[in-house]
């Protein structure tokens, strides 16, 4: 056979292995298929996963339940201790029943503007701000996550210590009337008056300010 002829076949051969393996570590194949799916968790290889609020990025799928549904990676977290569940419409962060998530400690992760990031900066200052937050002012609106002229809010949320995933809910950071404030408390205690919410919240420091305008 010639040299020009073993090229040929070679080549597409070569070319469909590498296809074969890209297919296979993004989770196009998934031959796991034990878990199953309890509540709005899973039961997957004898330990349970529970629904959890927070924030990350998913990696690959590397399991499914019996009736179909993804389980997707995080991919801050190569030990799966959180996984995300996914159907067509649906999508829901578990984690391990047995991991206790860190409620305090410094902050190591950090999600807001729609970004998980570990800015050492940032983190400090969320860690030190949501340590002195007092309610120093009122502020009255009908919807906190509303962008307009007057307000500018994005949601926060923290990981302390070594947790790969924010799922620790700390509050609204942005300005309203131009001001840098964090609103307090949780969305479902506020109080409403006239059709709006009243939600105290806590004046940034004008040292942290340069920190989240930039």
């Amino acid at each position: 056979m010639k040299k020009s002829d073993v090229l040929r076949i070679a080549i597409p051969v070569l070319l469909a292995v590498i296809l074969l393996f890209m297919l296979i570590g993004s989770g196009m194949f998934v031959w796991d298929r034990t878990a199953e799916r309890v509540g709005h968790g899973i039961l997957w290889h004898g330990v349970r996963y529970v629904s959890v609020t927070g924030y990350c990025y998913e990696g690959r799928t590397i399991g499914r339940t019996a009736d179909g549904w993804k389980i997707n990676e995080v991919r801050e977290d190569p030990s799966h201790t959180f996984v995300v569940l996914r159907s067509f419409l649906d999508r829901n962060l578990l984690v391990r029943e047995d991991y206790e998530i860190p409620a305090s400690g410094t902050v190591g992760l950090v999600w807001w503007q729609s970004k998980n990031t570990r800015d050492a900066e940032l983190c400090r200052a969320v860690g030190e701000i949501l340590a002195r937050a007092e309610p120093d002012f009122l502020f009255e609106t009908e919807e906190v996550f509303a962008v307009n002229e007057r307000q500018k809010m994005e949601e926060v949320y923290v990981a302390y210590g070594d947790c790969p995933v924010p799922t620790v809910y700390a509050g609204w950071l942005g300005q309203i009337d131009g001001v840098w404030r964090l609103t307090l408390g949780i969305p479902a205690e506020w109080p409403e008056k006239d059709g709006k919410k009243q939600i105290p919240c806590f004046t940034i420091p004008p040292e942290y300010v340069p920190i989240f305008d930039r």
